[in-house]
């Protein structure tokens, strides 16, 4: 009597250990199709410091924010690489686009110096995918030319991780797009 149930545990327990692991997807962002910068010699330059994530989204796992202060981390849903290095490069292209005649550089140069600082990148309970944080413009003698918060929210056309991270990637070239009209005037 006792063998049979032993048997069927085991069998069980051996069905458990064959089972594949649900997968992990990982995400890109990915630049929308804008203007490109024209060529010609660049008359103006700008540096880029180094992104500062906040640590409540300096993860490798999508960020998703429930009702309150609740965060939830996907482990399932991972940034394809640091989300730290894809916002930089997301940034230095898509701001030598958006800026004809300048040169965008990381660091280094002697052009003014763009910081910025992200607080929030990743989902919302109702729906939104929600970007915000602050950026700051000073003249390389440190004199603080512009210093701005952003916030862009963003409605999502489908549930799903997919259509987060594409309207991250829009939030974000929106950003973007702020930055480079106010560089552009000073």
């Amino acid at each position: 009597m006792i063998r049979r149930p032993f048997i069927l545990l085991l069998a069980l327990g051996l069905m458990a250990c064959g089972s594949t692991p649900p997968a992990i997807h990982y995400y890109s962002l990915t630049q929308g199709a804008g203007t490109t910068a024209s060529g010609g010699v660049p008359q103006h330059e700008l540096r880029f410091a180094p992104l500062v994530l906040s640590d409540q989204i300096d993860s490798i796992n999508l960020v998703y924010e429930l009702q309150g202060q609740e965060l939830q981390f996907a482990e399932r849903h991972r940034w394809a690489g640091t989300l730290d290095n894809q916002l930089e490069q997301f940034s230095l292209e898509g701001l030598s686009a958006r800026l004809p005649g300048w040169v965008v550089r990381e660091e280094g140069g002697e052009g003014n110096r763009l910081a910025i600082r992200i607080q929030q990148f990743g989902g919302r309970f109702d729906g939104k995918a929600v970007v915000s944080g602050r950026w700051r413009l000073t003249a390389p003698d440190g004199k603080v030319l512009l210093d701005r918060p952003f916030r862009e929210e963003r409605a999502l056309p489908a549930d799903g991780y997919n259509a987060l991270v594409g309207e991250l990637s829009l939030g974000w070239g929106k950003v973007l797009d702020g930055i480079a009209h106010e560089v552009a005037r000073h």
